[in-house]
């Protein structure tokens, strides 16, 4: 009577352990996920960034320098990826990163198939303004013109207030 009694443990613990193990392995697979993600997104802008510099001068250069660093700011850094691809345009005043990939979840594959609307796909855009010198340039000089303005519009109060105590 004893070892019956027993028992019960040992069946609860073979019903319980599976579905432990799979929200286990479910969470570490979402926190890859997560993280893919995240390396995506500032990958896809970095890439996209480094077209845009000074010191390019054609489309074609900003377009070579983009789809280098694109490829390898990825390199060897995703875990719950598959069918990885991406894709760069370079426009007059843009510069696109476009990565597309997969997310490779255990029975996610299985869900969809029952769960309609759910797409695995994960695609990731990063986009950034070309610099062009002269435009910089001015630009620079208007902020920096403002800027001493309001410095000097401190000032005069400031002096005002001096003259009058004295």
């Amino acid at each position: 009577m004893e070892k019956r009694e027993n028992g019960y443990f040992t069946v609860e613990a073979a019903l319980i352990f599976p579905m432990v193990l799979l929200f286990t392995v479910m969470m570490i697979f979402l926190a890859f996920y997560s993280y893919d993600r995240c390396v995506l997104e500032q990958s896809a802008y970095e890439a996209a960034l480094r077209g845009t510099g000074n010191h390019i001068k054609s489309a074609q250069e900003a377009y070579l320098s983009t789809y280098e660093a694109a490829g390898r700011l990825v390199e060897e850094k995703l875990f719950a990826m598959h069918d990885f691809q991406y894709d760069v345009s370079v426009s007059a005043d843009f510069v696109t990163v476009r990565y597309h990939c997969v997310v490779n979840m255990p029975l996610m594959g299985w869900l969809c198939e029952y769960v309609s609307g759910t797409d695995l796909a994960l695609d990731i855009n990063g986009e950034a303004r070309r610099c062009r010198q002269t435009r910089t340039i001015r630009s620079c000089r208007v902020i920096n013109g403002l800027i001493n303005e309001r410095n000097k519009e401190k000032k005069e109060p400031a002096a005002k207030a001096d003259i009058e105590e004295e």
